[in-house]
This record gives structure tokens, C-alpha cells and sequence, in this order.
């Protein structure tokens, strides 16, 4: 049996996102997964100042947690993703490579870019009342198929959507409505996940969205 060694990417945390916690998570992930298996994943952690290098170094996988204003409550606001490394992205997964927009990773990236095309949505807005949300898996033509849902007092993401529906493999509700919280698709040569939970530390640590975390990552993989 060939042994796999799978590098991933994690660039985690902004203004209003915790990168600790988001880490915390990931590297309980990556652990489930590095015990379920032959295959070993190696979990680096980065900023978007070397996700240049990191492209070019071909890794298999980079898990975007953070939004792309640098400074969003100064007057005058700063964006990372300029033009150059929004093209490098799309090639990169193009060419083979996987991305994952996790949580922050939708939102304030420009909606008509090649990037939101890639990825297939973005955050619109949240309830500024966090309150219960129930995440739903559905079945789906993507390849993640979950079995659990899960609840967490949370931040309700709602999400532009711009896929077909056979793509989504989670659904969330809350008293604020329904939204799409997973979405997942061949891209290229390469594969595009979408996950919105979760931004508290108590969806951050919960063992099912854990779970979900891995799948993500497994399939992204091509495991």
C-alpha cells in the first residue's frame, strides 16, 4: 500500500476571527485523520504574506479562514487579495491543487472576481444575535456525504449562492432562516470546498463539526 504524505495550508484569522481557535480546530482535524489512515497530513501554518511561495511549492491543499480586508474598521479599508494573487489562486487550483474557504474565507473577496466565480459564493451577512443553528447534512452530488447534524450557539452565516444544488452537502437554519453552510466541486484539475460553521469556540471544539472539518479536508485531499 503507497503511503500519501498530504501538506496543507492553513492561512486562519482576521480582525474579528480568533486564528488560535480556528488552528485549534484544524490540528484536531488533521488528527482524526492522521489516525484513521495510512495517509499522513501535515498541517502548516501561514499568512496570506506567504501564500505566494506556498503556491509554487505545490501543496495539496490551503484551507482560507480569513476575509480579505486587513483593517476593517479604519476609514480608509486595505484589502489582501490583490489582483496578481487572485490569478495565482485560480491557476493553482486550475493546475491541480485544492482550496477550501472556510468561514471567513467567503467574505469580502469582490463578487464578480475570478475567485468568488472559483469558489461559487459568497457571505452576504450575519444576525448580529448569536443564536442556535442547526447544520444539516444533504445529500449531494459532490463526493462529502455526512452523517450527523450538529447544533452550535453561533453567528448564522447567510451566503449568495451561485452553483447548482446537487453541489450543496450541508444545510443550516436558525430562527434568522435557512442558508447553505457546504458546498464542494470539481474545479479545473482541481477541487473547490466551501464550509461556513463555525466562528465561537464551542462550534470550534464540537467532535461532529470536527468530523465535518475532516471530510473536508479528506475529500479536498482526494482521499
Amino acid at each position: 500500500m503507497i503511503t500519501l504524505n498530504k501538506k496543507i495550508l492553513g492561512i486562519l484569522g482576521d480582525y474579528y476571527h480568533d486564528h488560535d481557535m480556528a488552528l485549534g480546530a484544524l490540528k484536531k482535524a488533521v488528527d482524526i485523520l492522521n489516525r484513521s489512515g495510512s495517509d499522513t497530513f501535515e498541517l502548516i501554518d501561514s499568512n496570506f504574506e506567504g501564500l505566494d511561495s506556498a503556491l509554487s511549492q505545490k501543496v495539496d491543499l490551503v484551507i482560507l479562514g480569513s476575509e480579505n480586508r486587513i483593517n476593517p474598521t479604519d476609514e480608509v479599508v486595505n484589502n489582501w487579495m490583490t489582483y496578481d494573487i487572485e490569478k495565482k489562486i485560480v491557476d493553482y487550483v486550475n493546475n491541480g491543487g485544492s482550496w477550501m474557504a472556510w468561514h471567513a474565507g467567503l467574505a469580502s473577496y469582490d463578487e464578480t472576481g475570478e475567485y468568488t466565480q472559483m469558489i461559487g459564493g459568497y457571505f452576504l451577512n450575519h444576525p448580529s444575535e448569536h443564536n442556535i443553528v442547526r447544520y444539516i447534512p444533504r445529500k449531494n452530488s459532490s463526493g462529502i456525504s455526512l452523517k450527523e447534524t450538529f447544533e452550535v450557539i453561533d453567528e448564522h452565516y447567510f451566503v449568495k449562492y451561485n452553483l447548482d444544488s446537487s453541489l450543496i452537502f450541508l444545510q443550516s437554519e436558525s430562527p434568522y432562516g435557512k442558508s447553505k453552510a457546504g458546498w464542494a466541486r470539481e474545479w479545473g484539475n482541481g477541487r473547490v470546498c466551501c464550509l461556513t460553521p463555525t466562528h465561537r469556540e464551542e462550534g470550534l471544539t464540537n467532535k461532529v463539526m470536527l468530523e465535518v472539518l475532516a471530510d473536508c479536508i479528506a475529500w479536498c485531499c482526494k482521499i
